[in-house]
């Protein structure tokens, strides 16, 4: 796509195809979401097959529109398809979301871990890939020679970009570390989590700026209640942090004593 409206003398397809583009982005946002879900793996994974497969067909109309209609008629063919065959499954679903909600409470907060884990994993690369995806997409909004100027024409938004993913890299390099406590691996999750979305979020205001202010609005109401929720809990963690720093002295002195034993014998 570079290719194709790299010279100056062609206008962006946000110009010339806003609604494709704009469709384009909300199906890389669905696409994105899907694959950081871990909860019922066959509708999700029809929905992340539908988006997925319309972005292509999106991308392959604004390049060559003839053939974009003629695989976007067969996509349509099969969207049908595909839609009338997951209707028995979210029947299935409705019916079996009780016994879900039930085994999960029986399994307990071990098993709810192990799939928060996993979840984050998942979310660290959906990031990752609507990242690399937003700032190819203002590489095409933005020919290279008006690139530069977003430093001047938003420079809020790059500084956020900038100190978020700053953060988020900062913080995940400490998550990563053996010597952290239980507590301390939580809060900077935490942190990573919502300076990577945040850095994700802010580049929609450059590309998609009514798309871009919805998103943030609703990440900001998701900050709120992590704070809400920081804050109900917020005695329970001075507690464990107090116990983190007392165990840190004791053992600090036990090892300077073992230390000093050794060096009189």
């Amino acid at each position: 796509m570079n290719l194709k409206f790299q010279p100056p003398n062609i206008e962006s397809p946000f110009e010339t195809q806003g609604v494709i583009m704009a469709i384009f982005v909300i199906c890389i946002l669905v696409n994105a979401m899907t694959l950081c879900t871990p909860y019922f793996p066959e509708v999700i994974d029809d929905i992340n097959l539908l988006t997925g497969s319309l972005a292509t067909v999106l991308l392959t109309f604004t390049l060559f529109p003839a053939l974009g209609w003629v695989v976007l008629f067969i996509w349509t063919i099969h969207s049908i398809k595909l839609i009338y065959g997951a209707i028995p499954k979210l029947c299935e679903l409705c019916q079996a979301l009780p016994s879900l909600f039930n085994l999960r409470v029986l399994l307990g907060r071990h098993a709810h871990h192990n799939e928060e884990i996993c979840c984050n994993k998942h979310i660290y690369a959906s990031l990752g890939f609507l990242i690399s995806v937003f700032v190819a997409l203002i590489q095409v909004k933005y020919p290279p020679t008006k690139t530069a100027v977003l430093f001047e024409t938003h420079p809020a938004i790059m500084l956020i970009f900038i100190t978020a993913i700053l953060v988020c890299t900062a913080a995940t390099a400490i998550k990563t570390s053996n010597d952290n406590s239980s507590i301390h691996r939580i809060i900077v999750t935490k942190i990573s989590l919502l300076s990577g979305s945040l850095a994700t979020f802010v580049l929609l205001l450059v590309i998609l700026p009514p798309i871009g202010w919805l998103i943030l609005l609703i990440w900001t109401f998701f900050l709120v209640k992590q704070i809400y929720d920081g804050m109900l809990h917020l005695p329970c963690l001075i507690t464990l942090a107090v116990i983190h720093v007392i165990r840190q002295i004791f053992r600090r002195g036990r090892d300077l004593k073992q230390g000093g034993n050794r060096l009189s014998v």
